[in-house]
């Protein structure tokens, strides 16, 4: 699937040192169209955005990736260098890169560089997934060993789906590919149920990387189209997994702008009540021992609201919003290797929370429920791997609330 890669070409000459000049800002870009999808398991095509002075002829080739990808439709590799000229017709802008079924057992990744006559040359990178088990928790048996996802439910509308990046590993500097989220999508609400993360100072930090797109990982026609917010001023685009919990990782954080993790939130309770909830658990809830956590949104069966997207399409409102958490009590216990499950329920704790979709709602100590409500409202089972007395306590004093 797409990683939608945009790139803005800056002009070598400069009077000013703000990068908001128009002056200084080169006419010249080359984009994928984030709408366009990169499907695992079939033949298709990404397309790349070209804009620039009408008559400048440009170049792209294909550097790495002709394995599975080509300028043209006939074959892979067959075509791995292309030129043209900008200008104002569809044929000018849109240029197709073709793509053929993933048949390994990883992601693959292939680079197309690009280059504007007179200007430097940037590469452009496109990203198709495997169909293998590697990302689905339910089959690779990782949801045992992550407490926060919750236990699967068997829905033909339901996606799961997980994200992963590329995280430093303690102080020896090397690399490790660490989940960020795992979500339940569902294609009929354009939004998901659901979503599943781990909260640790690892992955915050200072940062905030706007890049509103689709999720790579689901097909465009079943997400909203978010790249400006709902028509109705009544709803923001609401993260379920906030963006500041994942502010020390920049591709963690773009991750968390994809349209699948938003849902149209009532302004008023997201910018407000919301947030210092969301606040509450990164200043005062986090710890060594890690935060897990499940943001969700609930739909009424017998509530029909809705609100247009930026394409039109009509998109279900939540009725509520819930948040769970689990953590230790002590909350730096925790030894490398061992799982959450096989502590007593004496050595672990649990809240959980539940609000409707709309202002006036008070503040978090007003939503508090117990993890096992929760469960019973939303017919969704959380942290299945702990013991259940865990999930029926109800204590906000102990959360500092």
């Amino acid at each position: 699937m797409l990683v939608a890669a945009s790139i803005l070409l800056w002009g070598s000459a400069a009077t000013s040192c703000s990068d908001d000049s128009d002056e200084d800002r080169s006419p010249y870009s080359v984009s994928w169209d984030p709408e366009k999808t990169v499907h695992p398991d079939q033949e298709g095509a990404a397309v790349l955005i070209v804009t620039g002075r009408t008559g400048t002829s440009w170049t792209a080739e294909i550097v790495s990736g002709a394995e599975w990808i080509s300028f043209d439709r006939t074959a892979p590799g067959s075509q791995t260098i292309k030129s043209g000229t900008t200008g104002t017709s569809l044929a000018q802008r849109n240029q197709y890169v073709y793509y053929w079924p993933n048949d390994t057992h990883a992601e693959r990744h292939a680079v197309i560089r690009f280059l504007f006559s007179g200007q430097e040359p940037v590469d452009l990178e496109l990203t198709q997934y495997s169909t293998s088990s590697d990302d689905d928790v339910y089959q690779s048996g990782q949801y045992l060993a992550w407490p926060e996802i919750p236990a699967q439910v068997l829905n033909v509308d339901y996606l799961y789906v997980t994200h992963f990046a590329d995280m430093r590993s303690g102080g020896s500097g090397a690399t490790l590919r660490a989940r960020n989220y795992t979500m339940c999508f569902d294609r009929t609400k354009f939004a998901a149920w659901w979503v599943a993360y781990p909260l640790h100072a690892s992955y915050t930090g200072s940062g905030r990387v706007e890049t509103w797109a689709y999720d790579p990982k689901i097909a465009g026609e079943w997400q909203a189209d978010l790249s400006r917010s709902y028509v109705s001023p009544t709803y923001d685009r609401g993260h379920q997994i906030p963006n500041a919990d994942r502010s020390g990782n920049t591709v963690m954080q773009e991750q968390t702008f994809y349209f699948s993790n938003m849902t149209p939130q009532n302004a008023e309770l997201n910018q407000r009540p919301w947030a210092a909830l969301e606040k509450a658990a990164r200043d005062n809830w986090m710890c060594s021992d890690t935060l897990y956590v499940v943001t969700g949104a609930w739909w009424s069966p017998s509530d029909r609201l809705t609100t247009p997207d930026r394409n039109g399409k009509q998109c279900p409102v939540p009725t509520s919003y819930f948040k769970v958490f689990l953590r230790t009590v002590r909350g730096n216990i925790r030894q490398q290797g061992d799982r959450l499950g096989d502590y007593p329920a004496s050595d672990l704790k649990s809240i959980g929370f539940w609000v409707d979709n709309r202002s006036g709602q008070g503040t978090a100590r007003d939503w508090v429920r117990s993890v096992a409500e929760i469960e019973r409202l939303t017919g969704f089972e959380f942290f299945p791997t702990v013991d259940a007395a865990v999930k029926t306590q109800r204590d906000a004093v102990s959360w500092g609330l």
